[in-house]
């Protein structure tokens, strides 16, 4: 059980989440913005400030189901990772061909969309789905 932070630091942890938590919800909307780290540092800090608050987060239906596995198994589901690959190429890809962005910031978006896929790429499979 981890211990609930008091004083003036629960602010800051309060305070952390709620950043934390406007970052992955930016995420959600924009490519190239990651969802699931911000969403884990989220959950970091309303552990040790709300345990009830964090418990609800959990059971979010979308988002809860990859949380808990990257902390009960220490990975991502390969249906998420595929799931976050479809996801990259339809709105990353979507972005490319239909906006009237300029060729460089067309660049910067295709590099953090690579990037992106990268550092899903090499995030673990859950322990329970190595074998699928």
């Amino acid at each position: 059980m981890v211990e609930p932070v008091r004083g003036p630091k629960r602010f800051l942890y309060w305070c952390g989440a709620a950043f934390f938590f406007t970052l992955a919800m930016i995420g959600v909307v924009l490519p190239g913005i990651p969802t699931t780290p911000f969403l884990l540092l989220m959950c970091y800090f309303l552990l040790r400030v709300s345990p009830a608050l964090h418990a609800k987060a959990m059971a979010w239906p979308i988002v809860g189901g990859p949380l808990q596995d990257w902390r009960d198994q220490g990975g991502v589901r390969p249906k998420v990772k595929r799931l976050a690959y479809a996801m990259v190429t339809l709105l990353v890809g979507s972005t490319l061909i239909f906006s009237s962005l300029g060729p460089a910031f067309k660049l910067v978006v295709f590099c953090a969309a690579v990037y992106g896929v990268s550092v899903v790429a090499r995030l673990p499979v859950a322990r329970g789905d190595l074998a699928k």
